[in-house]
């Protein structure tokens, strides 16, 4: 809609005449017109709201969705840690057999080779 100016508003009463071109409007047609302004702030102020509830709700989802990422990946990585600290006990538990399965072997080759030795010394002292 265009104008040029502020425009001009008089009461025109029924058969009177104005001085210009003009657009007659009922009680309620007028009153409407004033109150349009009133109404389209509140429209956009409404509209304003709605997209700021959004764009909260929007951001709150957002990090909802982080928050449930992360807990997944320190539960999975908890886990891990877990798995490498069983499996790690685990080979401590097979080094401390392994020595214990080996200590006894390097007394008894330590003993035949000893024997072995002293036999292998005396057969050649004795010859």
């Amino acid at each position: 809609m265009a104008h040029s100016g502020e425009g001009k508003f008089t009461l025109v009463p029924k058969g009177g005449v104005v001085r210009f071109e003009a657009t007659c409007f009922d009680a309620e047609a007028t009153a409407k017109l004033l109150a349009w302004k009133e109404f389209l702030s509140e429209e956009y102020k409404a509209k304003c709201e709605m997209e700021k509830q959004k764009i909260v709700l929007d951001s709150e989802l957002v990090i909802q969705n982080m928050q449930i990422t992360l807990d997944e990946t320190q539960i999975r990585y908890q886990v891990e840690i877990d798995t490498r600290d069983q499996e790690i006990e685990k080979l401590r538990e097979i080094i401390k057999k392994s020595k214990k399965i080996n200590i006894p072997l390097a007394v008894a080759g330590s003993v035949v080779a000893g024997v072995a030795i002293g036999f292998g010394a005396y057969h050649i002292a004795s010859r």
